[in-house]
């Protein structure tokens, strides 16, 4: 669930990430803080939604940045340091870590946003996403965003590995013949693009050197530093459960290694406590004409409605069984 608290941490670390340090804060803000604080200490709940003298405003431009520093704060607020109102708001930190630890796991960037609300962080991702400083260091990328599409407030959110050529070129994510495979399971579970979520862990394409139509699977890195992304969009969506189509997706939300398939089918996984049913991307369907794969990949498709309280007609029940 998102909390006025967390959303106020992701913005203040958001401004971080932008060269922030300080802000004014004025005595409305100071004892709405400090009650969040109180809540947070009794184990109780804080306000769901922020006041309007610590809502995010819109994301500061360097020039603005400098600005900001250099002018005088209003006379009825004063100046706080962000990283010590993170600290105030945040769970304890834990202790650095040592040399050794940091060389064996270099750190994960952390992707938030900020907004006030809901719709606010959705717009501040869309306008964030494209030039978000870790992902475009990679230097492996393709430009351009395709970003997840569909019902923000969907039952079911199905997730793929990375964007193709056809993808890239709509800007929206199973825009080629996969697409149209996982339209038609859409059809036939009774659903359209529309009453779902679709996106990608990864939200640009993988590039290659001399890139046409061809494409590539991202790497382990690539989908470590987007994560935070698709998680996200998971907590904004909130769905009942998460449709992971095909292996890297399915590595790449339940974190289990490098296991089969078959093994990851098989499990009862999570990702931001969502189930997630892992079944083949919708290319395979292009591959084979196994009637018992595909009996298999429905009755997947049959689990996920289940879990998402959708009903089952005896004819949805009886699809791709031998007559």
């Amino acid at each position: 669930m998102i909390t006025a608290p967390g959303l106020v941490i992701d913005y203040l670390r958001s401004l971080q990430e932008q060269g922030v340090e300080r802000l004014p804060v004025d005595e409305q803000a100071r004892s709405i803080l400090r009650e969040w604080m109180l809540a947070a200490k009794r184990g109780g709940r804080a306000p769901l939604a922020a006041p309007a003298s610590v809502r995010a405003p819109q994301a500061f431009s360097a020039p603005q940045q400098q600005a900001s520093a250099s002018a005088a704060p209003p006379a009825a607020a004063e100046v706080a340091g962000i990283r010590d109102l993170r600290a105030a708001l945040s769970a304890p930190e834990a202790p650095p870590a040592t040399a050794a630890e940091e060389a064996a796991e270099p750190e994960i960037p952390f992707f938030r946003p900020g907004g006030s609300n809901a719709a606010e962080v959705w717009e501040n991702m869309a306008r964030m996403l494209p030039g978000w400083r870790p992902l475009r260091e990679l230097g492996t990328l393709r430009p351009t965003l395709v970003p997840g599409e569909g019902n923000r407030q969907a039952d079911i959110m199905f997730v793929g590995d990375a964007p193709t050529y056809y993808d890239e070129r709509a800007a929206r994510p199973f825009s080629g013949e996969a697409g149209e495979k996982l339209n038609g399971i859409l059809k036939a579970m009774g659903l359209s693009r529309e009453q779902v979520y679709i996106t990608h862990l990864v939200k640009f394409r993988p590039s290659l050197p001399r890139q046409t139509t061809n494409n590539r699977a991202p790497n382990d890195k690539e989908i470590r530093f987007s994560t935070s992304v698709v998680e996200l969009e998971a907590r904004l969506v909130q769905p009942r459960v998460i449709v992971a189509l095909g292996i890297i997706a399915a590595r790449g939300l339940l974190q289990q290694g490098d296991l089969p398939l078959a093994d990851y089918r098989r499990m009862d996984g999570a990702f931001c406590g969502i189930p997630v049913i892992v079944t083949h991307h919708p290319s395979y369907l292009i591959r084979t004409q196994d009637l018992a794969e595909r009996r298999a990949l429905w009755e997947e498709m049959l689990r996920a409605m289940q879990i998402a309280g959708l009903p089952i007609s005896d004819k949805q029940r009886g699809f791709f069984l031998k007559k």
